[in-house]
């Protein structure tokens, strides 16, 4: 068995040269040659399956308004998955800063790094003092496995892995501005209706945490804070209990044993996580809080 990740599906664009997308026509073209020979699941079902040999899992990460159109797509083939949403923009009507680091890196591909240096230097300060030594070591791996610019990982990892979380906040939006990139929460993510319309499809709606923050860095009530509203907001939202939870960034730095002995606590079933390789028997039976997923 094995389970896909996907995040944006859309047409290309010149606005964002650089977006790390996946092409509607190729996504399309992707499903259709899996579906001659194997059966969808979504991430839950797999719990009661016992054969692994001869299906695949379809995952969608942050709520994104492309995901109405991707589970219009699937719903037509009857194909099923999984949808993942965080819910900040819920709650704040704002673009995350996850997202808005990626039409930053989307629109200037490498040259986002300059662009962070000169933030650092607006605001008045070194962007050495945003890195700290210990996180620099413990997350010195991120991103390594990525196929992209030296330069879009570095920028990804000052802004989502090192420094003061609170920080990031001011320079992203620094950059953004001077970008000029001004696009409506309400045309980026899903709305409330289309959660509860893609739900209604036979979907599953599982958590992606409220603000999308890496969870190794928070304490253990931040934490519980993000795994524990999130699934409260969706499961009112929904009117029906959610199982499953993804971690944002995926990796095994991105959460810690306090994450998962949370997700037992407060009734998740199962977590997915970012690993290639294939789920085997033993990640159902004894490792169902780390299923591990392929990034496409």
């Amino acid at each position: 068995m094995r389970s896909l990740m996907y995040h944006y599906v859309r047409e290309d664009s010149k606005i964002f040269p650089y977006s790390r997308h996946k092409n509607i026509s190729k996504f399309i073209k992707e499903i259709d040659f899996l579906k001659k020979d194997y059966e969808f699941y979504r991430t839950s079902d797999l719990l009661d399956i016992k054969d692994l040999n001869k299906g695949y899992v379809l995952t969608f990460d942050d709520g994104l308004k492309d995901h109405l159109n991707v589970a219009e797509i699937l719903k037509s083939k009857n194909i099923t998955a999984s949808f993942y949403i965080p819910i900040s923009p819920y709650l704040n009507e704002s673009i995350m800063p996850v997202h808005k680091a990626h039409l930053i890196c989307s629109k200037l591909g490498g040259k986002a790094l300059d662009m962070l240096y000169d933030a650092c230097n607006d605001l008045g300060f070194d962007y050495k003092s945003i890195i700290s030594e210990e996180e620099k070591s413990r997350f010195s791996k991120s991103y390594t496995h990525q196929n992209d610019d030296e330069a879009i990982k570095d920028f990804k990892r000052l802004i989502n892995y090192y420094g003061k979380l609170g920080l990031r906040e001011k320079l992203l939006n620094n950059i953004i501005n001077k970008l000029d990139i001004s696009i409506d929460p309400k045309d980026f993510y899903l709305t409330v209706d289309e959660i509860r319309y893609i739900s209604s499809l036979g979907f599953e709606i599982g958590s992606h945490s409220v603000s999308h923050t890496l969870l190794s860095r928070l304490k253990f009530e931040e934490q519980l804070y993000e795994l524990k509203k999130s699934k409260m907001f969706l499961e009112n939202t929904l009117k029906k209990k959610v199982h499953s939870f993804c971690y944002p960034y995926g990796g095994k730095s991105s959460y810690n044993n306090t994450t998962i002995e949370i997700l037992k606590k407060v009734g998740y079933d199962n977590s997915i996580s970012v690993e290639s390789r294939d789920i085997l028997i033993y990640d159902i039976k004894s490792n169902n809080y780390e299923l591990p997923r392929y990034d496409c």
